[in-house]
């Protein structure tokens, strides 16, 4: 199984709809089945958003803890997101989900790893040092940093890709949107490999809700497609570990 970790360095860029997109164009890109697990230490949106019961969640999951992590045991403390997704939801109040990831990261992302059939899509929210979740980070795959082209977003960007890459964790970026900045400078600025640009829309939480669609002539507009590229590169980054970071 690979862990792909999707955050921020700055808050609300668009983190969990990545995430939930790369989830559900998963399996129809790459062969593979996917899960997607919310491990934001300030607490869940996936419930609220996209109409999932509040558990089973995370808090189940822990109570197991202790217990090896199997597909059962996944499969047991996950909801079907749009009906295609098996999604691990986190608490929505902050202080719980940092209360029941904190003890569980390192647990929970190796439990992943040993998965042999499934992939995992995992939202950490805002990527800090002192996050509940910096254990599933400092383990996964690959870190997808997601920003926005804009000076705001650029400079927390810089400082921690710069932290990541110190501490060999494989990072690449996706911008939100492509102005004011260039998403191919924000590239050059933090030194990571641009993986692709999501476009910025108001109703994108709407269409993931509605699941990939079933039609292939409706999965080439212009959403399904770009997240079945960004799978595609993903994937392949994968496969050529040894691709690394762009070069400092």
């Amino acid at each position: 199984m690979s862990v792909i970790a999707v955050g921020s360095a700055k808050a609300s860029p668009g983190v969990t709809s990545l995430s939930v997109g790369l989830g559900l164009s998963w399996e129809a890109t790459t062969g593979r089945r996917a899960v997607l697990v919310e491990a934001d230490g300030d607490g869940g949106v996936l419930a609220a958003r996209f109409g999932l019961a509040l558990t089973p969640s995370l808090v189940e999951l822990s109570g197991t803890a202790r217990h090896e992590l199997t597909i059962n045991r996944l499969q047991a403390n996950s909801q079907l997101l749009a009906g295609q997704l098996p999604a691990l939801v986190a608490p929505g109040c902050g202080e719980t989900a940092a209360l029941v990831l904190g003890p569980m990261a390192g647990r929970l992302v190796h439990g992943l790893g040993r998965l042999d059939d499934i992939d995992a899509v995992v939202d950490v929210g805002r990527v800090r040092s002192h996050s509940p979740a910096a254990e599933l980070v400092k383990y996964c795959d690959l870190l997808v940093l997601v920003a926005r082209p804009r000076f705001d977003h650029l400079v927390p960007l810089v400082h921690q890709a710069r932290r990541v890459v110190a501490h060999d964790i494989p990072t690449a970026l996706v911008c939100v949107g492509d102005r004011p900045y260039p998403p191919t400078e924000m590239a050059k600025a933090s030194h990571l490999d641009l993986l692709g640009v999501m476009a910025h829309e108001p109703r994108l939480v709407q269409a993931l809700g509605g699941g990939l669609p079933a039609n292939r002539r409706h999965r080439r507009l212009l959403l399904w497609r770009t997240l079945a590229e960004l799978v595609h590169r993903i994937h392949y980054r994968l496969q050529t570990p040894t691709a690394g970071h762009a070069a400092a």
